[in-house]
């Protein structure tokens, strides 16, 4: 887990933070009153050089009463539009036994056998929004594509989420290998047996199948 120290400051005068070095903020969550707080503009960029959407942040608040530390995540980044600076920043901290919900980033690891042989790879969700105890909201979700051929996909159900639930269903595809148009793909027996089908066809429409449903998912999220 990451460390953020932090300090309390006046409500107020954020400009005047800002030219002394430090980025204005705040820390809320269902369990606590919301504070002020000032972060070192130099500690808060070294932070999102290390961090996800989605990890906690072990945030430690020194105050007149002492310091105290609390389990955050990083909710809303406000940025300068002319130096893309963080100008404001928003932490929440959740209740520790009760589930919330959240998008966690997608990293894809190697390189697919179908691209090696001319498919394109089809990622068709950069997140997934996943629903846990705070304690078991992973970092990243890590899909290893290595092995994927043209015209196989791999399916929410194929990925191992930990103590957390996929807010996606089992059959939605995550990521494919397409061919490129014009292209195709090769069978090992030289013809295709009467009523079967084309491997890649497949993977494409479901392709086109996961892309609309993606689109219908970050409207959900956007309207929710």
């Amino acid at each position: 887990m990451h460390t953020l120290e932090v300090k309390t400051r006046a409500a107020g005068k954020a400009n005047a933070l800002r030219r002394d070095g430090f980025v204005p903020g705040v820390v809320y969550g269902p369990s606590i009153e919301s504070t002020p707080i000032a972060i070192a503009r130099k500690d808060l960029q070294s932070l999102f050089s290390e961090i996800t959407r989605s990890s906690r942040i072990n945030l430690s608040i020194a105050g007149e009463d002492g310091a105290k530390e609390m389990d955050v995540f990083l909710k809303v980044v406000d940025y300068d539009p002319v130096t893309d600076e963080p100008k404001h920043v928003d932490f929440y901290h959740p209740d520790v036994g009760h589930p919330l919900k959240l998008h966690v980033p997608v990293k894809i690891t190697g390189e697919a056998q179908g691209v090696k042989s001319g498919g394109i790879l089809n990622v068709l969700f950069n997140t997934v929004r996943v629903h846990g105890l705070p304690k078991d909201v992973p970092h990243l979700i890590t899909i290893d594509v290595s092995e994927l051929d043209l015209g196989e996909s791999i399916h929410v159900r194929d990925i191992d989420f930990g103590g957390v639930e996929p807010m996606l269903p089992p059959e939605r595809t995550l990521v494919t290998v397409i061919a490129p148009r014009g292209m195709e793909i090769e069978e090992e027996e030289g013809e295709l047996e009467e009523g079967e089908e084309i491997e890649g066809e497949e993977g494409a429409a479901e392709s086109e199948e996961g892309a609309q449903a993606e689109g219908d998912e970050e409207t959900a999220a956007e309207e929710g």
